[in-house]
C-alpha cells in the first residue's frame, strides 16, 4: 500500500531538481569570476573571428625590457585589400527620449548598430531574467541637451544651435542608466566586442547627474577616462616648446652648454638628411568616403636638433661619466654595469631565430639578450630635464601637435600592465649594441592592432596609424655616442619596404635624430669589430595628438583625390623640408607587380588550398589579421 506513495514522492523530488536546473540554466548571473552557466550563454553568442589574441606588437617593454616583434608578415598594410570600412557616426531622428525608460545611451553609435545591439540586449533579458525590456536610444541632436528623463537643461538655450555634437566626435561612449541596465555590466561590454562593435567607453548616470544634459554627461565620462589612463599626458609632462625660460612649471627647448651660456634651439638652423615615405597601401579607414585610404609610413633624418651640450647630458644621463662612476665613452668596451643590465629583447620569444644572422639554423643566430638600461635608471632618464628639452624641441618643429610620451598602460588589454606579451610596456628604451649581437626586425607600435579592450581603443578605436584626427604614434630616436661614427663602424638603424623586400639605413651620427612612424618595420644592426665601443641610442615613444579637426572627404571627387595623394597630411614631414622621397611601394613599386604572374585567385589556391580567400577567411589556422581588424 505503501509503494505507490513513495513512487509519487521520488516522482515530485525528480521533478523538483530538473525545475531548479532549468530556472539556475536560465536565470544564472553575470558574473565573470564565477558562472559557467554565464561562459557557456555568452559563447553562444560569439560570432566567428571575433575576439583576437593579443598579437605579439611593437612597443618597448620591460622589467625585462624588450621591444616584442610584432609579425610584419601580417603587417595592417602588407596587403593591398583593406578590411571592411569601420563604423560610422550617423545622426537619426527618431530617438527622441519618450514616455518609455531608457536604459542605455549610445553615443557616435549609428542606426544598424543600434538594432544589433537591441537584438543582444532582448537576447540577455530573457536569458538572465531581467525584470523588464532593457531599451537603448542614441544621442544625436535632438536630445544631446536633455536629462537623461528627457526634461529640458540650460544647456540647450545657452549653447549656439550647431550640428557638430557637444562632445568629441572620434569617441564612443556607452552610458548606462538604473539598475537595470547596470546588471549587465561587465558582460555586455564584453559581448558587444565579440559582436564586432568598435570599442566604446563606457560609463554610469549617478544621481548627482540628474540635472545634467546627456552630452554633459557623455563629456565628463570621456574626460575621465583620459585623466585616469593619461591618455594626454600629466602635470610633469607640461612643456613649452618655446625659448622662454622665465615659466618655471615649463621645459623651454634651451639648455646650457657646460661654459655659463645657453644653447638656443632654432628650428631654422635643422640640417635634413632624409624625408622619406615607404610601404604604401590602401587601408580601412573611418574618416574617407567608402572606408578606404591611401597611406604610407614616413621616416624623418634631422641633424642639429640635438646640438652637442643636450647629447652630452643626455648621455650622462643614461651612462655618467668619468667624475661620477669612470666611464669613457671613447674607450669603455661595455656600458656601465649597475646602470645596464643584458635584459633587453627585440622579440616576445627569445628563443626564435633572429632575423639579422646569415643562417637561420645556426645556434648562433638565436636570438640573445643584449644591453639595455636597468628599470629603475630609465625611469630616471625618462623623467629628466634633458628628456624633457628634447621633447620640447620636437613639440617646437611640430606645433600643430601635443608631442606627449606614449600612455603605455592604457595599450594593456583592460589596462593591465603586463597583459599583452607578459612585460610591460615602455615609454623609452637604451640601447648600447654591442659587436656580435642580433637584432630582429620589428614595429615599435600599430594603433590598429591592440586589443579592443585597451584604454586607448576604447577611446581612440582601432586605427592604421596616420589616420585622420587621430593621435599618430611616433618614435624619436637619437645617437649619443661623443665621436664621428665612420661607414667601418656599421651599426646602421635599418627601415624595411614589406612590399618590394627593399629597404634603406640610417648611420649613426653624434645628436642626430631620427623620427618614424611607430609602424615602420625597422631593426638595429650590431657595430663592427672596428667599433671597440657600443652604438649608444635613446628611442622615446612619444604620440602626436592633433590640436585641431581637420574636416572629412565628404564627396566622392575629393575621396578620389584623397586615395591618390598619401601626403594630404604632413605628419612627421614638413612642407618647408620639400617631399618626402618615395621609396619601395610608396613609389609604386610592388615585389609582386609581375605580368606574367599568376592571378590574385590563383595565388590563393596555390598558397593557401582551394576555396580559401586569406583576406575573408582563416586559410592557416590562425585567426584572420584584416578580418578581425
Amino acid at each position: 500500500q505503501l509503494l505507490p506513495l513513495i513512487i509519487i514522492i521520488i516522482i515530485i523530488i525528480i521533478l523538483s531538481i530538473m525545475t531548479t536546473a532549468i530556472q539556475t540554466t536560465t536565470r544564472c548571473s553575470f558574473n565573470h569570476r564565477s558562472s559557467v552557466c554565464s561562459e557557456k550563454s555568452l559563447r553562444r553568442r560569439r560570432t566567428r573571428g571575433s575576439r583576437r589574441a593579443a598579437s605579439a606588437s611593437a612597443a618597448t617593454c620591460s622589467s625585462k625590457q624588450h621591444t616584442p616583434e610584432s609579425n610584419f608578415n601580417q603587417h595592417r598594410r602588407r596587403k593591398k585589400k583593406p578590411s571592411s570600412a569601420m563604423m560610422m557616426m550617423a545622426s537619426g531622428n527618431n530617438n527622441k527620449i519618450n514616455n518609455v525608460k531608457s536604459d542605455v545611451f549610445l553615443v557616435n553609435f549609428d542606426e544598424e548598430e543600434l538594432m544589433h545591439l537591441q537584438d543582444l540586449l532582448k537576447e540577455m533579458k530573457e536569458e538572465y531574467g531581467l525584470e523588464r525590456d532593457v531599451n537603448a536610444v542614441i544621442v544625436n541632436e535632438s536630445n544631446w541637451f536633455l536629462t537623461v528623463d528627457g526634461a529640458e537643461t540650460n544647456e540647450a538655450t545657452s549653447t549656439t544651435t550647431t550640428v557638430k555634437p557637444p562632445y568629441p566626435e572620434s569617441c564612443r561612449c556607452v552610458l548606462l542608466n538604473g539598475d537595470n541596465a547596470k546588471r549587465l555590466m561587465p558582460e555586455l561590454k564584453e559581448a558587444m566586442i565579440d559582436m564586432g562593435f568598435q570599442p566604446s567607453i563606457f560609463g554610469t548616470f549617478t544621481e548627482k547627474n540628474n540635472d545634467k544634459s546627456i552630452a554633459n554627461c557623455a563629456r565628463q565620462v570621456i574626460s575621465a577616462h583620459e585623466r585616469y589612463w593619461k591618455l594626454r599626458g600629466t602635470e610633469d609632462d607640461l612643456i613649452d616648446g618655446s625659448d622662454d625660460d622665465s615659466t618655471d612649471d615649463l621645459i623651454s627647448t634651451s639648455w646650457p652648454d657646460g661654459e655659463d651660456g645657453i644653447s638656443i634651439f632654432n628650428p631654422g638652423s635643422v640640417s635634413i638628411a632624409m624625408s622619406l615615405a615607404l610601404d604604401r597601401a590602401d587601408v580601412g579607414s573611418s574618416t574617407s568616403v567608402g572606408g578606404i585610404r591611401s597611406d604610407a609610413s614616413k621616416i624623418v633624418v634631422l641633424d642639429n636638433v640635438v646640438c652637442d651640450p643636450l647629447r652630452r647630458d643626455l648621455l650622462k644621463e643614461m651612462c655618467g661619466n668619468q667624475e661620477t662612476n669612470g666611464f669613457d665613452a671613447w674607450i669603455d668596451s661595455e656600458p656601465p654595469e649597475g646602470l645596464w643590465s643584458r635584459d633587453t629583447y627585440d622579440t616576445l620569444d627569445t628563443g626564435s631565430p633572429s632575423t639579422s644572422g646569415s643562417s637561420l639554423e645556426s645556434a648562433e643566430a638565436k636570438n640573445t639578450s643584449s644591453w639595455g638600461l636597468t628599470e629603475d635608471q630609465l625611469a630616471k632618464v625618462a623623467r629628466s630635464s634633458a628628456v624633457k628639452t628634447l621633447r620640447a624641441r620636437i613639440q617646437r618643429l611640430y606645433p600643430e601637435y601635443e608631442v606627449l610620451p606614449m600612455s603605455a598602460d592604457s595599450l594593456e588589454p583592460e589596462g593591465i600592465p603586463g597583459s599583452w606579451g607578459g612585460l610591460r610596456i615602455k615609454t623609452a628604451v637604451g640601447n648600447a649594441a654591442v659587436n656580435g649581437e642580433d637584432f630582429s626586425w620589428h614595429l615599435d607600435m600599430d594603433p590598429s592592432s591592440v586589443d579592443p579592450t585597451s584604454p586607448w581603443a576604447e577611446r581612440f578605436g582601432l586605427y592604421v596609424n596616420r589616420e585622420r584626427n587621430k593621435p599618430l604614434f611616433v618614435s624619436a630616436l637619437v645617437y649619443l655616442n661623443p665621436n664621428v661614427w665612420p661607414a667601418s663602424y656599421d651599426a646602421e638603424t635599418m627601415f624595411l619596404d614589406p612590399g618590394t623586400g627593399t629597404g634603406v639605413f640610417v648611420r649613426p651620427q653624434p645628436g642626430r635624430l631620427v623620427l618614424m612612424d611607430q609602424d615602420v618595420v625597422h631593426r638595429v644592426s650590431a657595430p663592427s669589430k672596428a667599433a671597440g665601443v657600443p652604438r649608444y641610442s635613446l628611442v622615446l615613444k612619444l604620440v602626436f595628438h592633433p590640436k585641431v579637426t581637420i574636416p572629412t572627404n565628404t564627396n566622392t571627387d575629393a575621396a578620389r583625390n584623397d586615395k591618390d595623394d598619401f601626403n594630404d597630411l604632413d605628419g612627421i614631414t614638413r612642407k618647408e623640408w620639400g617631399e618626402p622621397v618615395l621609396f619601395g611601394s610608396a613609389a609604386g613599386f610592388d615585389l609582386d607587380a609581375d605580368d606574367c604572374s599568376s592571378s590574385d585567385e590563383d595565388d590563393y589556391e596555390d598558397e593557401f588550398g582551394d576555396d580559401c580567400d586569406p583576406y575573408e577567411e582563416d586559410c592557416e589556422g590562425n585567426e584572420n589579421f584584416y578580418k578581425s581588424v
